[in-house]
């Protein structure tokens, strides 16, 4: 349980530096020599961030500390490596972006030059993940999405309600897992395949989100909300303790990462092609209103 709760931290340290970049999209990839380089961030700033950051980390969790160690120039900010650790070493790092002066840290960077201004559609697999709504549908929402992500359970508790009461005859929303905290987000994710196993799985998944607060900080709570819903308790932990999802859950992660997707919720949306999506990617936790305007959309291309 002990690496799980170095996850949440790691996860809600994550979320306040940037609870979700709202455009989800990162540049090629490709290394590049700035025209204009960043003005130069000397060791004084970093040392400025890392001591800002750790009294963040240090105000609930002692244990665990962070440091910038490395940096180099990208674009007209710094490319910065963040390393969570605590005694026994790295327990995690990830590549920020940092302004020179050290006064914003965030964890996407868009370079507006390298997109076009052309709609950009992508085949996504709907692979063999649950979904709800028509499963002949004209449209189909595949979500990639994290039960200890706060936006995600927005979409889960208010938007997707209203989207398959006015929708429901049309379109199928397709769920795929993308545990973009660690660990915590592997627990929960396969613990709702362990539920599906008992015919659980939808019911299990909105307690998930429905109760998110009180099972990240108690991890112990899972096993309650399968008892609460009738099931073989003993066979659900030994569901969850054998990891036989993990590859399962993995494999929605990795596919979601060969689609760009970089934070939850990321949809993409379209019209199916067998057992691909050719998806328009939307990302972040939309409005009712705001989707059912894309899904208005693809009603008139498909019919």
């Amino acid at each position: 349980m002990r690496d799980l709760a170095v996850g949440v931290v790691i996860g809600l340290i994550i979320g306040a530096i940037a609870v979700y970049a709202f455009t989800a999209l990162q540049p090629s990839g490709e290394e590049v020599c700035p025209a204009n380089p960043p003005e130069s961030l000397d060791q004084k700033t970093l040392e400025s961030v890392s001591k800002k950051l750790n009294n963040l980390i240090h105000q609930n969790n002692p244990d665990v500390s962070v440091r910038i160690s490395d940096y180099s120039p990208y674009g007209e900010v710094y490319r910065v490596k963040v390393e969570f650790y605590n005694d026994n070493g790295t327990l995690e790092s990830y590549d920020m972006f940092l302004t020179a002066n050290g006064s914003l840290l965030f964890t996407n960077y868009v370079d507006l030059t390298k997109l076009s201004e052309e709609e950009v559609r992508i085949n996504v697999s709907i692979d063999d993940d649950p979904f709800k709504g028509a499963e002949d549908a004209k449209v189909v929402i595949v979500e990639f999405s994290n039960y200890a992500c706060g936006h995600c359970a927005d979409f889960a508790i208010e938007t997707e309600p209203k989207i398959l009461e006015k929708y429901g005859d049309k379109v199928k929303i397709v769920f795929r897992d993308f545990p973009g905290f660690g660990e915590i987000s592997y627990f929960a994710a396969e613990a709702a395949n362990c539920a599906g196993e008992q015919g659980k799985y939808w019911e299990f998944h909105d307690l998930l989100f429905e109760n998110q607060r009180e099972w990240i900080s108690n991890n112990s709570k899972i096993y309650d909300y399968a008892e609460q819903l009738g099931l073989n308790v003993d066979e659900f932990k030994a569901c969850v303790e054998s990891g036989k999802y993990r590859e399962e859950v993995d494999k929605d992660y990795k596919d979601g990462i060969s689609y760009g997707v970089t934070g939850t919720p990321t949809f993409f949306i379209g019209t199916p092609n067998g057992t691909f999506v050719n998806g328009k990617k939307v990302a972040g936790a939309l409005n009712f209103e705001q989707f059912a305007a894309l899904i208005e959309q693809e009603l008139q291309q498909a019919s």
